[in-house]
């Protein structure tokens, strides 16, 4: 593995770079690889384009919700001035939500035939992606929000070999945010999860001992997926960009025949 330079100014610890998967792997391989690391990664698996007409669609959405500095290309996502962070939960940001979930671009994104032919070589069946679509829309400026550590079988349940597929709607540099994965951790098992940051996105995660545990991240381009475990721990970076807004989405999939909570059948949130 080729270990490259960060800037780390912003960031209170190092990470190390994600090791690049080949997304043309047979599932042998793919298997075996996910299974030492916790995660794949892979550079620019979907066309940059579709990522960027979802980017588009999403935008817009922030743009009619007052969020968006008027001077600036909306593409850029820059906020307002005056404009104050809100996040999951408060009203204004999921009337924005219900409408995001609504976009054609967005709900079909997770079903585009490359991140779902991962998937089919990861599971070795019939792959069901879950009805469940998730968009996060993050804002700079309000760190108190930022994911925990955690592990996504906490929130979905059903079947163990779940994966999650994230992705950067737009290029994002660690200093926008992104995802963090600890490499290895899904071998621990299930974690019993507790209240880590009072505040933060869903809030319940997983004690880390950042001495121990070692971060793989990178700074994500328009195109870029993540695939990890239902059991890897991972973490969202905080957005210290200033002013801009971190957009992006993550998916699940699982065999067709596996068991399913009920709620990973609903829309997130349950809004209609």
């Amino acid at each position: 593995m080729t270990v490259q330079a960060f800037d780390h100014s912003q960031t209170s610890q190092s990470y190390l770079p994600f090791v690049e998967s080949d997304a043309q792997a047979d599932a042998e391989e793919l298997r075996a690889s996910i299974d030492q690391r916790s995660y794949l990664f892979f550079r620019g698996l979907l066309p940059p384009q579709v990522v960027l007409q979802v980017r588009r669609d999403i935008v817009e959405l922030l743009r009619q919700a007052g969020w968006l500095d008027p001077t600036r290309d909306p593409m850029d996502a820059v906020v307002g001035p005056g404009v104050q962070p809100t996040t999951e939960g408060k009203p204004d940001y999921m009337a924005m939500y219900r409408q995001l979930l609504k976009l054609p671009s967005f709900r079909d994104l997770p079903g585009h035939p490359l991140p779902v032919s991962i998937a089919q070589r990861l599971l070795g069946g019939d792959v069901l992606v879950h009805p469940r679509r998730i968009g996060r829309v993050t804002f700079p400026n309000n760190t108190i929000a930022t994911v925990p550590p955690h592990q996504d079988f906490f929130y979905i349940r059903g079947a163990v070999d779940t994966y999650t597929c994230w992705v950067p709607l737009g290029d994002c540099p660690i200093s926008l945010g992104g995802l963090a994965v600890w490499p290895g951790s899904h071998r621990q098992g299930f974690i019993e999860h507790s209240e880590q940051a009072v505040g933060a996105v869903g809030g319940r995660g997983v004690p880390v001992d950042d001495t121990a545990a070692e971060w793989h991240t990178t700074d994500y381009k328009a195109g870029d997926a993540l695939f990890f475990h239902s059991h890897s721990i991972h973490k969202g970076l905080p957005n210290l960009s200033g002013d801009r807004i971190r957009i992006s989405t993550d998916n699940r999939y699982q065999r067709s025949q596996d068991d399913i909570h009920p709620s990973s059948l609903r829309q997130h949130f349950d809004l209609d």
